[in-house]
């Protein structure tokens, strides 16, 4: 399956964060042969950065300080499209730099915790076709 258009910014942002570090896992659904989401991880500089896609418009992403990781707050969360995701992550300042997030927030959980699910899509597999574009570039 070739990417869409609609498609084309969230593979380009799946690619900078590749060239970024970010070493990436697929979720299956349980109890299901569908994927539930992809799930990215990168620690650098006392952090550790993730995000998790289920669809082109549903992706959240994280960053914490590596002592707290995988169970304590988070230090910044967001959700939004991959693209608008996967940009702000990749645009915080670095670790222990002016304007770095550093202050723990109340988010406790990994991204992939806070997206909509079964409950939010009616079947819970992740869009097949959402995530066939990103699971190309990832493999190759």
């Amino acid at each position: 399956m070739t990417s869409t258009d609609r498609d084309t910014p969230h593979i380009a942002v799946i690619r900078r964060s590749m060239d970024a570090g970010f070493r990436f896992r697929y979720l299956p659904e349980p109890g299901s042969q569908g994927l539930a989401a992809i799930f990215a991880e990168r620690r650098y500089g006392g952090v550790v950065e993730n995000y998790a896609i289920r669809d082109t418009d549903e992706a959240v992403a994280a960053r914490f300080r590596a002592e707290d990781y995988p169970n304590g707050n988070t230090i910044w969360r967001t959700n939004g499209t991959v693209e608008e995701v996967i940009t702000a992550l990749l645009e915080l300042s670095a670790p222990d730099t002016s304007g770095a997030p550093s202050l723990p927030t109340a988010e406790r959980s990994l991204p992939v915790a806070g997206m909509r699910g079964s409950a939010g899509r009616g079947g819970g597999v992740a869009t097949a076709a959402a995530l066939d574009g990103a699971r190309a570039v990832i493999d190759r």
